[in-house]
């Protein structure tokens, strides 16, 4: 018989056997392995209803759950290599597997991006969960936050997605991180002697609506006279928190009750008026 052959027969039923010496420490192993992924998975749902409860913010506790994760299994896959008597290999796999981490991560350096992005904001918080935002012309709702990227509801419903790396790179507006907003129309009126009246009426009625706020005050002021027409601007605030006065409607409102008291006030209104394009649709 060929020694070559033969030597090959003795090598393989030496493993064969060193296998089924070693089978019992494997099913060990696989054994552990399994119960601490479902240990693991137990703790991070207990921990995810603390620190929930704790943090009241969503992108930290996705933050601390990945790392409570990322630790435990790390560390239940050393214990595992460690029953199968691969101490020394060990060190050798967590330097491979941070060589790994620094190749993926540099071919992956988007998607690394905007986790870090995403860690930063879970600290420095620009925004919640609820706010009305701008960032690069893309205006609208925060309604999902996570460590990679910040869903958007646009105030003609389209959901947006942006990159939280975006976000840190780009001008960020926050309409309503103190649950504050000011808004404000233009009301024409012919000018006569009654213009006072037309003010005080104005006044009267912001006054008098329960969602338009005392402090911050109101204003009622020229913006321009022009033709024998004097423009009224009408600022007014309001909270944003309050669902039964979204701004689009609240704004609505006044100019409709403005508009019926001056008319049946006698005053005359022209047939075109002026109004900001800005408009609230919160």
């Amino acid at each position: 018989m060929n020694p070559e052959i033969e030597t090959f027969k003795q090598s393989l039923y030496q493993s064969w056997f060193s296998l089924i010496d070693q089978l019992p420490t494997i099913i060990f192993s696989i054994i552990i392995f399994i119960i601490g992924l479902l240990i693991i998975k137990l703790i991070n749902k207990y921990a995810k209803k603390i620190i929930v409860s704790k943090a009241n913010d969503p992108l930290v506790a996705d933050f601390i759950l990945s790392i409570i994760s990322l630790a435990l299994t790390v560390i239940l896959f050393v214990i595992c290599l460690g029953i199968l008597g691969f101490d020394d290999v060990t060190n050798k796999v967590l330097a491979a597997a941070g060589l790994s981490t620094f190749i993926i991560g540099f071919a992956l350096k988007d998607i690394g991006e905007n986790f870090l992005a995403g860690i930063l904001m879970a600290f420095q918080r620009p925004f919640r969960i609820g706010d009305l935002i701008q960032i690069d012309n893309v205006k609208g709702r925060v309604i999902e936050m996570s460590l990679r990227s910040t869903t958007i509801k646009t105030l003609d419903g389209i959901d947006a997605y942006i990159p939280n790396a975006s976000i840190l790179k780009n001008n960020l507006e926050n309409f309503t991180i103190d649950e504050l907003m000011r808004n404000d129309f233009i009301v024409s009126v012919s000018h006569d002697d009654r213009i006072d009246e037309a003010f005080d009426m104005i006044d009267a009625i912001l006054k008098e609506n329960e969602f338009v706020l005392n402090i911050p005050t109101h204003a009622v002021l020229v913006d321009k006279i022009e033709n024998d027409i004097v423009n009224i601007g009408v600022y007014y605030w309001y909270r944003t928190d309050e669902v039964k006065a979204p701004g689009g409607k609240l704004k609505s409102d006044l100019q409709l009750i403005i508009y019926k008291k001056l008319k049946a006030s006698g005053f005359n209104l022209p047939t075109t008026t002026v109004s900001y394009e800005r408009i609230d649709k919160n």
